[in-house]
């Protein structure tokens, strides 16, 4: 029986991207059963350039929200996300994913992660992104078991194990831990390449979105450890050295920070931390009980 699929897209001044991720949905071998854009708040072009696609595709819905204020890499994106959920309403679904539109795929991107869930034990599926660098490639996460925010599919019931997303500075980190955690696999597919035009916080510059990262590491209740061992990798990637410093900066100044809030989950954050401690001993590899790709 087919799966039926939703699509979710927050989006926010991506007149520059946004036609490329329109072309590879429209062009898809399996399409969404309904895709919700939704615009928040663009002062580009944005609405323009996917309102001819509305047009001739009835299973794009485009919503338009008010710019809520400045741009937010975690709850800002939750609270587009959760829009389009209320707009879904009780439209049925077996597989919902949350897609950024500064991303470009192949035709068949959404069958192979389809293809995924036909293991039952799937809770999260995805490809994997790799940032467009000029006229180069590069991969921007190794690990199998991380699913990347720009493109995650869930499991309708995973979904609801997860109560949603969470609305905090690294929800997409929260949201895989706790699939683990309920007993669910996540799995990558290395061979299913999604090309991310635009580096995750870049429009916040580059800088700010490393600092960003580091508090959202602070707001999971990542381990400080963890995060300081993170910073160093980061000083490997762009931009050089003083991204790592920046994201380190971003996580132990969240301490005394009283406007970031912790998720407060006291069961999530012990399974968290276990994790990265066992990843940090072991090469970043899951422990063999984990329920992940590597598993599989």
């Amino acid at each position: 029986m087919s799966q039926k699929l939703v699509v979710i897209s927050p989006c926010r001044d991506e007149a520059q991207f946004v036609e490329l991720t329109l072309k590879s949905v429209a062009a898809q071998t399996r399409k969404p059963d309904l895709w919700i854009i939704v615009d928040d708040g663009s002062r580009d072009a944005t609405s323009d350039i996917v309102r001819p696609y509305v047009a001739r595709y009835p299973w794009i819905k485009l919503l338009h929200r008010p710019r809520g204020g400045t741009r937010q890499l975690g709850p800002g994106v939750v609270a587009a996300f959760n829009a389009g959920l209320d707009l879904l309403g009780d439209y049925p679904f077996d597989i919902i994913a949350k897609l950024d539109c500064d991303l470009a795929f192949g035709r068949h991107c959404f069958a192979r992660i389809l293809h995924l869930f036909r293991d039952p034990r799937v809770g999260m599926a995805s490809g994997s992104t790799y940032l467009a660098v000029g006229p180069h490639l590069e991969l921007e996460s190794p690990s199998s078991y991380h699913i990347p925010g720009q493109a995650k599919f869930y499991r309708r019931e995973c979904f609801n194990d997860l109560g949603g997303l969470q609305p905090v500075y690294g929800w997409d980190i929260v949201d895989e831990t706790d699939a683990r955690r309920h007993g669910w696999r996540t799995v990558t597919d290395p061979g299913n390449i999604i090309v991310h035009h635009r580096l995750q916080g870049a429009a916040l510059g580059a800088l700010q979105g490393r600092v960003i990262w580091g508090r959202g590491a602070y707001a999971i209740g990542g381990h400080p450890l963890f995060a300081l061992a993170r910073g160093l990798f980061r000083m490997s990637a762009r931009p050089w050295f003083i991204g790592g410093l920046a994201f380190i900066w971003g996580f132990f100044s969240s301490y005394f920070n009283p406007q970031i809030n912790r998720i407060t989950n006291p069961d999530l954050v012990r399974y968290l931390r276990r994790e990265q401690l066992y990843r940090l001993a072991h090469f970043n590899r899951l422990s063999p009980g984990v329920h992940s790709h590597d598993a599989l």
